[in-house]
């Protein structure tokens, strides 16, 4: 085994200070578990036994300010790379380590809420790495906000926030120092502000507020098992909604930031999240092939709807489903996912037709009174907006189509995009649609007839792509 001397030499000579004053379990070690080591000792997976990501857990592999005597410690710093953990990985940083190594000699405190609770579950907000200066390659756009007035576009990148003038293409400004995937955004009625959505696949999600020009997170609401993937403010912004890929949802107050409730109706990722215009209703939707419908106040369980796994009538299958949102005018929920066509259908019918199980095979011969409009794209859709009397939706073939609310008609369909349509936001105040896809492009069109507006790649200092599209 190698000696802690050793270790403290290795520090020093690294040009890394072995002492620190305090060291966090919850902020300096759980992370590290977390990252490394939870993905073969955790809730799902133990190899060899060992689980590690509770602290109930853990503390069998601990003597209490005996370094030298505990597993966990020997077996980060063992020598023979067969035997060493990470197994058939990196060692460890010299620093984890030797944070490890204190800790453990300090007393091996918890200060976490709960010992039996995973660390994923109460972990701290993270403190996030800079972007890089210059993007080597784009990142897929997995969110886009427009602000209120529709003058700026703000586009997901690597652990920033990038705002652009959506109608030259010109980058404005950077917000650094966030999650690294954003997934999900949305400027609060104030407007110089941003609640951002995201974090680390699998291991680590984050719902925050930042300064809409500087970055600075300006609140973190919570965090979160996984990715945070859907957010929405209520129509006057005072309540937010989050739902993540650890299957819960749930809301807040914006101005407090106080939880108002959590829910877990879902068994799988939960996709996106929609407030009614009325602000009665919450949707969530989710990969689990359903949308589920839950009083804003207190997130109790309203009514399911199954529109999406369908086993008779129009277009049957059971498709997962990505996104979902509110028609201002109607007050009807649309749902969009695997599948063919996009789902129009009311919370109150849904509930009414749902009915008991004595009424089960009376409903199978009931067609229902979900409408469908037919998309006609070639695989899934992630992303649904409406706006007036469109629908509009983008497809994994690069298209983006809106079709009338009302009639179901296509009203228009705009081409050029290469990649997959992962995100769109409608700016009402400008009549624009900012369109962004898997390949790191944003494209800006008009809402009146499909004309683009501008296009550009949305990864600071990549060289740009000349335009290909027969637009």
């Amino acid at each position: 085994m190698r000696s802690v001397t050793t270790s403290l030499l290795l520090l020093v000579l690294l040009g890394i200070s072995p002492l620190r004053a305090e060291v966090s379990f919850m902020r300096d070690i759980a992370p590290v578990l977390q990252q490394r080591c939870t993905g073969c000792h955790g809730a799902k997976k133990a190899k060899g036994n060992y689980r590690l990501h509770t602290f109930e857990y853990l503390k069998e592999a601990i003597v209490s300010g005996e370094p030298e005597e505990s597993d966990l410690y020997l077996l980060l710093v063992e020598e023979d790379a067969e035997s060493r953990m990470p197994q058939d990985d990196d060692a460890l940083s010299p620093t984890d380590t030797e944070l490890i190594r204190q800790w453990i000699e300090g007393g091996a405190t918890f200060d976490g809420e709960n010992p039996s609770k995973s660390f994923a579950s109460q972990a701290f907000p993270r403190t996030h790495p800079s972007p890089p200066a210059v993007y080597r390659v784009p990142v897929p756009i997995m969110a886009m906000a427009y602000s209120n007035d529709g003058v700026e576009l703000a586009v997901a990148g690597h652990h920033e926030v990038t705002i652009w003038d959506p109608e030259s293409g010109s980058l404005l400004r950077r917000l650094s120092g966030l999650p690294l995937r954003i997934q999900s955004m949305s400027w609060t009625p104030r407007g110089g502000q941003l609640v951002i959505g995201g974090g680390t696949a699998g291991e680590y999600g984050e719902l925050a507020l930042i300064d809409a020009m500087t970055g600075e997170r300006l609140k973190v609401f919570d965090t979160f098992e996984d990715l945070v993937l859907g957010i929405g403010l209520d129509k006057q912004g005072k309540q937010l909604a989050a739902v993540s890929a650890d299957r819960t949802g749930r809301a807040y107050d914006l101005e407090s930031g106080k939880r108002l409730w959590t829910s877990n109706v879902h068994s799988d990722w939960a996709t996106s999240v929609s407030f009614s215009p009325d602000n009665c209703f919450i949707i969530s939707t989710s990969k689990d092939q359903t949308v589920k419908v839950l009083n804003a106040t207190d997130g109790a369980l309203f009514t399911t709807f199954n529109g999406h796994r369908r086993n008779f009538g129009d277009f049957p299958g059971r498709f997962k489903v990505f996104a979902g949102c509110f028609d201002p005018a109607s007050g009807l929920a649309m749902s969009v996912g695997e599948g063919k066509a996009i789902r129009i259908w009311d919370p109150i019918k849904v509930k009414e037709e749902n009915g008991t199980a004595g009424d089960m095979e009376q409903r199978f011969f009931k067609a229902g009174h979900t409408r469908y409009i037919s998309h006609g794209f070639s695989g899934p859709t992630f992303a649904l907006a409406v706006d007036a009397d469109s629908v509009y939706t983008g497809g994994s073939d690069g298209l983006i189509r809106a079709f009338e609310f009302t009639s179901g008609k296509q009203r228009l369909e705009m081409s050029g995009h290469q990649d997959w349509i992962y995100t769109l936001t409608l700016s009402r105040a400008t009549k624009r649609l900012a369109t962004g896809a898997h390949d790191g492009e944003v494209r800006v069109w008009d809402t009146q007839d499909g004309t683009l507006i501008e296009s550009f790649m949305a990864a600071p200092g990549y060289p740009v792509r000349e335009d290909t599209s027969s637009d």
